[in-house]
């Protein structure tokens, strides 16, 4: 699904349009798992070694050479350290599983000793359709200032008129690391510069 960005637009839309389709009609569970730092990829590897299935949404990135001063186009995960489980508890599948596979650090709840949160279909395909439209409308907002600490409300993408605060500027200049209130609990969101406002 995070395949390279050189492919053409209508191919990006067929895959997202099959995948969201999928979720629709799969009777999956979705779990929301926080990984160890840096293990977004690792979790994934040993999730799906159990069977299950993994979704880890990208955006696009630039990254700096240590040498010269090129950037180079690249993905990293939409929510820094969490990915998505779908489990089929119809053959068995539990999020004990997924809590003892490598780079697991623990399965998001609304409580410590609450049952795992569950993304609907519904949340599911709004975070496919911003991480598509991320992907396809790559693009950076000038004119607006963000600080540390600037109250911010989202104006695109899955959490549309999610309200959060500023907590880092990545160093690109073209993203915001904001915290937000989402999945029962408070989240930190790389989100980029054309999806957020000043509120």
């Amino acid at each position: 699904m995070n395949g390279p960005r050189d492919i053409g637009g209508t191919a990006i839309c067929r895959v997202y349009s099959t995948v969201q389709a999928l979720v629709r009609i799969a009777e999956l569970d979705w779990i929301v798992v926080q990984t160890n730092p840096r293990c977004e990829l690792r979790a994934c590897a040993g999730i799906e070694a159990t069977g299950a299935l993994t979704y880890l949404p990208m955006i696009p990135a630039l990254r700096k050479r240590k040498r010269g001063k090129k950037a180079i186009e690249t993905s990293k995960p939409m929510f820094s350290r969490y990915l998505f489980v779908g489990l089929n508890r119809k053959v068995g599948m539990t999020c004990d599983q997924v809590r003892s596979c490598d780079g697991v650090e623990k399965i998001l709840a609304a409580e410590p000793d609450a049952p795992a949160y569950l993304v609907s279909a519904r949340e599911m395909e709004l975070i496919m359709e911003a991480e598509k439209s991320a992907q396809l409308e790559k693009k950076s907002v000038e004119g607006q200032a963000f600080e540390v600490g600037d109250n911010v409300v989202l104006i695109a993408g899955a959490f549309v008129d999610c309200r959060g605060q500023v907590q880092d500027i990545k160093s690109n200049g073209e993203s915001l690391r904001v915290e937000l209130d989402v999945f029962g609990r408070s989240t930190n969101v790389i989100v980029p510069l054309d999806k957020v406002a000043l509120r």
